[in-house]
């Protein structure tokens, strides 16, 4: 695990900042060097999925909570947008399951807030879609739940996970877990850099570069 934060140490030197940023940036870069030696196929597999669903009509849903649901919206746009200024190519249909305030709010009231993601599922989801789960954690009940309703509906699953996998990772066709366990922000950086070299083999995949 990477090294942890210490608040009784605010009057240290400027050097010892220094370490901090050392220390951190290296085990960062370290731990996606051991997803990509352990996980490059898979990765590989992942994209192969995605470019043949958006080949076969089909549209990825993406789902995951607080920094997750950040890099969900981030990949999405760059699906609906576009990822490389270079690459000019037409729009690939994927949803955020996040950015409806009013959805997740009246779902959480409504329903209880492990079932925000599940109902959207629900609603826009359709045999032959794709469902990515992201959880740092691997245990996220409402990313959980809305792999259940999914598979219930013959949507393919994947996830990018963290630790263990934890209770998602049984859920999932096919799945990425980078082994870190007790802070989620080493785990995010490895989850959206493989987000961006996902969609980079799609475009390749798909014939726009």
């Amino acid at each position: 695990m990477g090294r942890q934060c210490s608040c009784s140490e605010g009057g240290m030197g400027g050097a010892r900042y220094e370490e901090i940023v050392l220390d951190t940036l290296l085990y960062s870069a370290r731990l996606k060097e051991t997803v990509a030696r352990q996980s490059s196929d898979v990765a590989v597999a992942m994209a192969r999925m995605i470019a043949d669903t958006f080949e076969a009509g089909g549209k990825l849903l993406i789902c995951g909570n607080g920094g997750s649901a950040a890099d969900a919206q981030h990949l999405a746009a760059e699906l609906t947008i576009r990822y490389r200024s270079s690459v000019n190519r037409r729009a690939l249909p994927a949803i955020a399951l996040s950015t409806d305030t009013s959805a997740l709010t009246a779902g959480g009231n409504d329903l209880g807030f492990d079932e925000v993601f599940s109902r959207l599922v629900q609603a826009y989801g359709c045999k032959g879609d794709l469902l990515l789960g992201l959880s740092t954690s691997g245990n996220s009940p409402n990313v959980m739940r809305a792999m259940e309703a999914a598979r219930g509906m013959g949507i393919g699953t994947m996830a990018l996970l963290g630790g263990d996998g934890g209770t998602i990772l049984p859920l999932a066709d096919i799945s990425i877990v980078v082994p870190h366990s007790g802070t989620a922000d080493r785990v995010q950086e490895c989850h959206i850099a493989l987000g961006h070299v996902i969609i980079e083999l799609v475009e390749k995949m798909m014939g726009f570069c």
